[in-house]
This record gives C-alpha cells, structure tokens and sequence, in this order.
C-alpha cells in the first residue's frame, strides 16, 4: 500500500468516524441512536 492510499484511507476513516459521531449527537430519540450505532459496527467490522 502506497503512502498516498494510506493517507487517503486515513482521512476517509476520519471523515466516516466525524460523521457518525455528528449524527449520533443530533439523534434525538434512542432507536435512532441504536440503528447508527448498527450501521457504524458495519462499517467498521
């Protein structure tokens, strides 16, 4: 893996994990909740 991908796949992570965490702050209602924190496991796994 090039220097380039790694970064890359870094900076994609990091945007994924903002986005998740943004997400989770503004849900409002606990299954809500649950149902991200499903799809973010799916992603990470």
């Amino acid at each position: 893996m090039s220097m380039i991908e790694r970064i890359r796949t870094r900076r994609d992570a990091n945007r994924r994990a903002r986005a998740i965490e943004h997400a989770l702050r503004s849900a409002n209602s606990p299954a809500v909740r649950e149902e991200l924190l499903a799809i973010a496991q799916r992603h990470i796994s």
